[in-house]
């Protein structure tokens, strides 16, 4: 691999053949073009693979044959002034794009990210057999949003919740946002849309149990917990914050005695951001017994049946909401507001890059105080 690379930085040319290497070890070709002052890229869908035997050079020498006859093509444009410099950056379909951006997540992000963006190039594909980078305009977007409000989903009947619609029009903003960053587009379409033309998220009702809830699911279930169970886990994120995805592959490594106290420090797998959450006592109460520094601190089983027993336990504990894991993210959050932590603060110990996200906890603990005060009126 590093004699390829060697041989790929040349000498200056107007099209250079470059190679960006994936998760996987592979090297995928690419060619950057410069001309009339602007630059643009063109991914050849040509890969070198790791020289291992003689059979792996033979075949990475073939490839490098064909993407050099490619360039070579290219510069010829370049040097009669018969090449349009958006043509090369532009001209790469949608689902090969984001099949790139796929490629560059792989690795990186925690699946969901990954799967949102082959179900957004699942809906582009229905909703547009054959759409190229460089024929994404404003009407194409008005038009992809007016799919999404009555297209099903993928694996049923149901047409998509406002929710999903929403996400998937936000991820092909991010893709083009890519393309831009990438100068394979001058800017993004996206932008150009009105309010009305936008999908927009519904306000938010996140469910989170009450304190009171909380005390009675740890008073229900205190004789049928087991030490690091997935009930357990579930109260202990009550009370630290943390998403199943971070909490199931908590280790103890991560978990940190300090003077003052125990506190977590992770990177978030959704946001890679890393966070230091301190531990309060009812968290570490909730703690199973010290196990090597690899372990994981909690087990758990599939998911499916982990949110069985969730509920099996809210039910019991004459909960009648719908419990699912992110829930004791939510309950967490809105504890800490009750509490009177600020807003700022709440945001760290969660891991929210834009404080926006954490003030509609503040609407929630706002609508519910109202709501309080609206009782007032029955006595009267």
């Amino acid at each position: 691999m590093d004699r390829i690379n060697r041989n790929l930085k040349k000498i200056k040319e107007p099209v250079r053949l470059r190679a960006k290497k994936l998760a996987n070890g592979n090297l995928s070709l690419y060619l950057d073009t410069y001309s009339k002052g602007k630059r643009s890229y063109e991914f050849l869908r040509l890969y070198l693979i790791p020289e291992n035997t003689s059979a792996d050079r033979m075949a990475n020498s073939a490839v490098l044959s064909a993407a050099n006859a490619i360039k070579a093509a290219r510069i010829i444009a370049v040097v009669n002034g018969k090449a349009d410099i958006r043509t090369p950056c532009g001209d790469i379909s949608m689902y090969d794009w984001i099949g790139r951006i796929i490629e560059k997540k792989t690795g990186f992000r925690v699946r969901s990210s990954i799967n949102l963006m082959r179900r957004l190039r699942k809906h582009l594909f229905i909703y547009r057999r054959e759409v190229r980078l460089k024929d994404i305009d404003r009407f194409f977007c008005v038009g992809f949003a007016d799919y999404l409000r009555s297209a099903r989903a993928l694996n049923s009947k149901k047409t998509l919740a406002v929710s999903t619609q929403c996400e998937l029009f936000n991820a092909l903003s991010m893709v083009l946002n890519e393309a831009v960053r990438m100068d394979l587009l001058q800017k993004n379409p996206m932008c150009q849309l009105t309010n009305t033309e936008r999908i927009k998220n519904p306000e938010s009702t996140r469910e989170y149990l009450t304190p009171e809830e909380v005390r009675n699911l740890i008073s229900i279930s205190a004789a049928n917990i087991v030490a690091g169970d997935d009930v357990a886990a579930f109260l202990f994120c009550c009370f630290c914050g943390l998403r199943y995805s971070d909490v199931a592959d908590l280790k103890w490594s991560n978990i940190m005695d300090t003077a003052v106290g125990k506190e977590i420090n992770i990177r978030m797998k959704k946001t890679l951001r890393p966070v230091n959450i301190p531990l309060s006592q009812q968290a570490c109460a909730l703690l199973p017994r010290k196990g090597n520094h690899d372990d994981k601190v909690f087990s758990f089983p599939h998911y499916g049946m982990t949110l069985k027993k969730l509920r099996k336990a809210a039910a019991s504990a004459g909960i009648k909401k719908k419990v699912t894991f992110h829930v004791s993210r939510h309950t967490f959050a809105t504890m800490m507001l009750t509490a009177g932590a600020d807003l700022y603060t709440i945001s760290k110990l969660v891991g929210h890059s834009d404080i926006r996200t954490t003030q509609i906890y503040s609407k929630v603990v706002d609508r519910k105080k109202r709501e309080a005060v609206a009782l007032l009126d029955r006595l009267f």
